[in-house]
């Protein structure tokens, strides 16, 4: 038995414990079957005003100074976004410039939640203080002008 406080990593037996209590729930309330179908469906209709952005361009530029920034460019149908990341004293300075520009709201989708900020009309925007880890953009479009609400972009690690 442990008596400092500290978990024990997982063995045999706790897997064992946790498939009967898996095996318990799915006998005394199983998932409806049609469940996975509907939220499938949910997903979908959500996507269908959201672009997907292609990372197309990933660089290290060197700075004044000599710090060291990478630059990442992302396309899609609609809107290309580059974003320059910079360590800064050990937090992550992300600098994003939008084109076509405007006022979007820009979120910044993080392991422990969202940071939201807006570009200005010329489609820049920055956010401070980011704790390094993988994280993805969403751009939701100021004034849409068809069915599209949003642009996000692929997974990266700031």
């Amino acid at each position: 038995m442990n008596t400092d406080g500290m978990a024990e990593p997982l063995d045999d037996r706790d897997f064992l414990i946790l498939d009967s209590v898996r095996d318990l729930y799915e006998s005394v309330d199983p998932m409806p079957a049609e469940m996975l179908d509907e939220i499938r469906f949910a997903l979908a209709l959500e996507h269908l005003e959201t672009e997907v952005a292609r990372a197309s361009d990933l660089a290290e530029a060197m700075t004044r100074g000599g710090e060291n920034r990478r630059l990442i460019t992302f396309e899609s149908e609609r809107m290309t976004i580059v974003i320059g990341v910079q360590d800064d004293d050990g937090t992550i300075r992300l600098d994003g410039w939008l084109t076509p520009p405007g006022a979007h709201r820009v979120e910044l989708h993080v392991p422990t939640g969202v940071i939201t900020t807006s570009a200005d009309e010329q489609g820049r925007f920055s956010i401070d203080g980011i704790v390094r880890s993988s994280a993805y953009l969403t751009v939701r479009l100021a004034q849409p002008q068809t069915a599209l609400r949003a642009v996000t972009t692929p997974t990266v690690n700031l």
